[in-house]
C-alpha cells in the first residue's frame, strides 16, 4: 500500500473526516528445504530440494473482514458503518491503481484483520492475458468494473477522474 500512500501524500493532508487508513498487506515468503548430496557426488547434484514452504506473518486473534469481493467493486454489504469506512477507503485505492496503471490492473477480492490485509486476487486488462494470476482473475468484472466503480469523497478529493463513460 505504500504506493497509494506516495500517491496520497501528493495532495496534503484530507480533511478529518476523510481517514486515511494506515493498512498494508501481510509480509509473506517462500522457505525451500535443501538436503546436501551425498559424498562425492557431482557439483551437479550438490542437494536435492526435499520441501518448500511458503511462510505468512502472523495476522493475529482479531475478526477477520471481507471488505470487496473480487467480483464487485463495491463494499460487501454486511459491513458495520466503521468496517465500510474502510472499505469505501479499499474502493478508492482500486480506482487509483486502475487509474496509474492506465485501465490494466488493480487489485480486489480484499480481506484481512485489523491493519493487515492478505490473499488479494490481481485483477487484469483481458489484453494483457486472461490467465495471468488465476481463476479469480475475471476478465467479465474487469471490463465492468470502470461502470461499477462507485467515486466516493476519496476519489472527489484526490481529483481522480470518473472511469463512467458519458
Amino acid at each position: 500500500m505504500g504506493w497509494i500512500h506516495n500517491f496520497i501524500g501528493k495532495y496534503g493532508a484530507p480533511p478529518d473526516d476523510l481517514p486515511i487508513f494506515d493498512i498494508r498487506f501481510v509480509e509473506a515468503g517462500i522457505a525451500m528445504v535443501h538436503e546436501a548430496a551425498a559424498a562425492g557426488s557431482s557439483s551437479k547434484t550438490m542437494s536435492s530440494l526435499r520441501r518448500t514452504y511458503l511462510l505468512e506473518e502472523l495476522i493475529g486473534t482479531g475478526k477477520f473482514v471481507k471488505y470487496i469481493n473480487n467480483n464487485s467493486a463495491t463494499p460487501v454489504a454486511s459491513l458495520s458503518p466503521d468496517r465500510r469506512s474502510l472499505a469505501e477507503f479499499l474502493c478508492f485505492t482500486q480506482h487509483v491503481q486502475y487509474e496509474q496503471t492506465d485501465g490494466l490492473v488493480f487489485l480486489s477480492d480484499l480481506q484481512g484483520s485489523g491493519a493487515l490485509l492478505t490473499d488479494p486476487q490481481i485483477m487484469t486488462s483481458p489484453s494483457l492475458d486472461g490467465g495471468l494470476f488465476g481463476g479469480g482473475n475475471y476478465g467479465k468484472f474487469f471490463e465492468q468494473f470502470p461502470e461499477q466503480h462507485v467515486c466516493s469523497r476519496y476519489c472527489e478529493f484526490f481529483k481522480l477522474s470518473s472511469l463512467q463513460e458519458d
